[in-house]
């Protein structure tokens, strides 16, 4: 049997990788690691509390002795919950894997998945060419942001937001002109505002399903944004505002995925409900009307993303030109480039990558702590740079670097 500290490269790795996609599908609350277990625990639990009910009984109560016609009774309600749970298993796999393969082939669809599912218009394209790649004047900011109402209405807000503008070291405005807006943040900052307030909300963290998956996810996305941003200024990098964007081109496929994923949940339980109206298949009905989304067709999903090959053909169909280096920077990670022969920003992708997954996990206490020395090596983090970036705690948006 393998030890911990027998692991290779490549199974801690695979692990830890397995890990985290279980624990973006998981529960909110994980104290100790092997208490995750997808949602069994609470019904071993349950079948612990009555096995000890039943020794008690056995232990001196008076135990109630069934009549025949009462234990047939039991048996029959028995064999119909079987028989009920059996059918219900059926449906359920039937229904998953209908909506896996109606998924997949609307995400085939990249000009659709960038409208629809991503919601990246030419102006939003257009605002980050202009604020990560040039100088741009405010006014021509201002006239962007007009085009973006979402992220104009989210700038306005957090110029009137007293806990924002005290770290700018500035007094919260109430202002309607979005060009007064962007000259009270300033330039330095909307580099690194305007990404992370732009694609938070391409995460729909508001539907009735999953939400909290996608409090993960945005939760791991701003980890692995401003990790590449700490990495990028340690080493001197000319534009470090450029992490928050790589961040949101990694997880185009998970960000993809989970919103196709909402909208075709609808498209299929409707389609299932009208047939079973057409057949009069009340039971049927009445199941797909109640279901819900579920762990386990979610995890399956993004598993058949897990390569990020779906992220590299939307980040090159949208950023090949305005920004060759990040999209060469996450082909070297989708292909699983040698550390050793990619190009500076590829390795400072990998290291980042790595560190927002071991957060994530650390902070829900899923990663065992003597793994730890050995994953960092892995990870080609020095022990230094380590402390340097748990430090900095990550996960919370820094305006000012």
């Amino acid at each position: 049997m393998t030890t911990t500290s027998e692991l290779t490269m490549p199974s801690l790795m695979d692990a830890m990788d397995k890990l985290f996609l279980r624990f973006l599908v998981g529960k909110s609350k994980i104290y100790k690691e092997e208490e995750y277990n997808d949602g069994l625990s609470e019904a071993e639990l349950d079948d612990k509390a009555l096995n000890t009910e039943s020794a008690s009984s056995e232990n001196g109560w008076n135990q109630r002795i069934l009549l025949d016609v009462e234990k047939q009774r039991v048996m029959r309600e028995k064999a119909d919950k079987q028989l009920n749970d059996k059918r219900n298993a059926l449906l359920t796999r039937y229904f998953q894997q209908s909506l896996l393969k109606v998924i997949n082939h609307r995400l085939a669809n990249t000009d659709e998945v960038i409208l629809e599912q991503l919601q990246l218009r030419e102006t939003s394209l257009e605002l980050l060419k202009k604020l990560l790649a040039g100088e741009p004047r405010y006014s021509q900011l201002a006239l962007l942001l007009e085009d973006d109402i979402g992220t104009r209405n989210r700038l306005l807000s957090l110029v009137a937001s007293e806990d924002f503008m005290s770290v700018l070291g500035r007094s919260p405005r109430f202002v309607r002109d979005i060009q007064s807006a962007v000259g009270l943040i300033g330039t330095d900052v909307l580099r690194y505002l305007v990404p992370a307030i732009l694609f938070k909300y391409r995460i729909n963290a508001y539907s009735q399903h999953n939400s909290l998956f996608a409090k993960k996810l945005w939760r791991y996305e701003m980890t692995l944004g401003q990790t590449c941003t700490a990495l990028l200024k340690a080493d001197d990098y000319r534009r470090p505002y450029d992490g928050m964007l790589l961040s949101a081109m990694v997880n185009f496929a998970y960000v993809a995925s989970y919103q196709q994923y909402l909208s075709s949940f609808e498209i299929v339980r409707n389609t299932c409900l009208d047939q079973a109206r057409e057949k009069g298949e009340k039971r049927r009905h009445d199941f797909f009307y109640d279901i819900q989304t579920d762990a386990a067709s979610l995890q399956a999903l993004l598993v058949s993303q897990s390569s990020l090959q779906l992220s590299l053909t939307l980040s090159e169909k949208l950023f090949s030109k305005s920004f060759p280096h990040l999209v060469n920077a996450l082909k070297e990670e989708v292909e699983s480039t040698p550390f050793e022969v990619r190009s500076k920003l590829g390795q400072l992708l990998f290291k980042a990558v790595r560190f927002a997954k071991y957060d994530q996990l650390r902070a829900s206490r899923l990663f065992k702590p003597e793994l730890l020395e050995q994953y960092m090596q892995n990870s080609h983090i020095e022990p230094d740079v380590y402390k340097s970036l748990l430090r900095q705690e990550l996960f919370r948006f820094k305006p000012t670097w």
